[in-house]
């Protein structure tokens, strides 16, 4: 038995690209990483899922630090390499830290982990705070994504500690519901947001098609793939799955593959 799990380990880490041999040598590697993995990390956040910080170092034991000459420094700047690109969609998801979702996997994680009713009718019933009511009302009004300079100043989100303490508080709670995406329209090394449903539309419309247990198991046919085993308790406090719905899933998935 301990066999098999140190060889399902080791896969992991090699499908993850955590090992010497098969680390990422740069930046011009994470968008095939990213679109295969599905979902990756910028830095280390769960054990369940691939990071790039882990895939360049080569080694899932290298602790990050605040440097910018270090291996985290220079995957700090990949955030401007790959959002100018729009290689993927990019907020902060897992365990609230910043994320990247492959295109082909974003609508089935927005019907998992998004919320696709309108922000008013969340504000209106309750479930959205009125600070993060508006940020949405500002964008909704704007057809181009806003520099957090911009989206404070017009939030009403004047300078000051406090204030700057409500707005960050305000986009975690819109991030985590998955209806504020961060964007890097230019070269400036600055970060914008705008709303998934204006500037992802299609994306939205495809997730509002699915099912939660056609997300969920095409989620787990890519994830399996590259991650091998699982721990289904802790990647549904990842994701803020009800884990009866994630066991069944795994139960319907297993069934599938011995018929």
């Amino acid at each position: 038995m301990t066999m098999v799990a140190s060889a399902s380990v080791q896969q992991r880490l090699r499908n993850w690209r955590q090992t010497s041999e098969d680390r990422l040598p740069g930046s011009e590697h994470a968008p095939d990483f990213i679109e295969r993995m599905g979902i990756v990390t910028l830095y280390p956040a769960s054990p369940e899922f691939p990071n790039l910080f882990s895939a360049y170092v080569g080694d899932p034991t290298t602790k990050t630090d605040s440097g910018w000459d270090t291996p985290s420094g220079e995957i700090y700047t990949w955030r401007w390499t790959l959002g100018s690109q729009e290689v993927a969609f990019y907020s902060a998801l897992i365990r609230r830290r910043l994320t990247w979702i492959s295109w082909s996997l974003f609508p089935v994680m927005l019907r998992l982990c998004g919320e696709l009713r309108s922000p008013h009718e969340l504000y209106h019933s309750g479930k959205l705070s009125a600070s993060a009511h508006r940020i949405i009302e500002v964008l909704e009004e704007v057809e181009e994504p806003l520099s957090t300079r911009e989206l404070r100043e017009r939030a009403g989100f004047p300078r000051g500690t406090a204030s700057r303490h409500l707005y960050l508080k305000a986009v975690e709670e819109l991030e985590s519901q998955m209806l504020l995406a961060k964007v890097f329209p230019d070269d400036e090394h600055t970060m914008y947001h705008t709303l998934v449903s204006q500037r992802y539309a299609e994306h939205a419309a495809a997730a509002k098609r699915l099912t939660q247990q056609e997300a969920l198991h095409t989620f787990l046919l890519c994830y399996l793939s590259h991650a091998v085993s699982i721990d289904p308790a802790r990647l549904a406090k990842d994701l803020k799955l009800p884990p009866a719905d994630l066991n069944a899933a795994l139960t319907n998935l297993a069934v599938d593959q011995r018929t």
